[in-house]
């Protein structure tokens, strides 16, 4: 099970953390577990299809009290298994209002679901520069717009770690020609909001590897036509 330890000091605190990776479902998306090592509260950031039995065994064999499953936004890639893992967990829901409309309907997106999809509503409304809490450790909300009007990226500022859904790949970025997506309003998002981060911070994408910013600044060619204008 791919893991990503971390730690850092807070005052008197010592925060300590985990974040899992499970890729699964048709498109082999990514979805992450975190939790904080002291409390075992935790949270769900995307529920791939097929993925949720395989995230609720490690729940329940580390016995981590989930708190949130967040939906970085409302494809159903990246929902598929967001009903399953909420009714077994109790866990509340968050993602953007403006991509909500998705994840109630799935199943009638431009390009559905291999298999029927269940509909999922929101619990917890997310915002630009909201935080959410799992245990000691906080997300810093970042409304990251251009693959979806609702696409967030969740920044552990103090771990210098970005989990940017389908924004910003290893390589790549998310494609606009989706429902609501927008060229404009993808390269706006990072330019502004991701590339404005410390260089040194990783990238956790909802496809393919693990990265830096500094990486994606000297070898992502879409990224490097964001900073010329293109």
């Amino acid at each position: 099970m791919p893991q990503l330890k971390s730690e850092y000091h807070d005052g008197e605190r010592r925060v300590n953390g985990i974040v899992e990776k499970f890729e699964d479902g048709p498109i082999w998306t990514v979805g992450y577990l975190l939790y904080d090592t002291d409390s075992l509260d935790a949270a769900a950031i995307d529920v791939p299809m097929w993925s949720a039995d395989r995230m609720y065994a490690r729940i329940s064999e580390i016995g981590l009290k989930v708190k949130y499953i967040i939906a970085t936004h409302g494809h159903w890639d990246h929902i598929g298994d967001m009903h399953k893992l909420a009714a077994i967990t109790g866990a509340k829901v968050c993602g953007s209002l403006a991509d909500e409309w998705m994840m109630r309907d799935p199943n009638g997106m431009m390009i559905p679901p291999p298999t029927p999809l269940e509909a999922v509503g929101l619990d917890i409304p997310l915002e630009n520069g909201m935080v959410v809490q799992v245990g000691k450790i906080g997300l810093n909300v970042i409304a990251t717009p251009g693959h979806s009007a609702g696409s967030i990226s969740l920044y552990i500022k103090d771990w210098k770690l970005l989990f940017t859904g389908d924004t910003l790949f290893a390589g790549s970025v998310g494609r606009t020609d989706l429902a609501s997506g927008s060229g404009e309003m993808l390269s706006k998002s990072i330019l502004e909001r991701i590339l404005s981060l410390p260089e040194d911070v990783a990238i956790l994408p909802g496809h393919g590897p693990e990265s830096t910013l500094k990486r994606e600044k000297l070898t992502n060619p879409f990224v490097q036509m964001i900073y010329a204008g293109g």
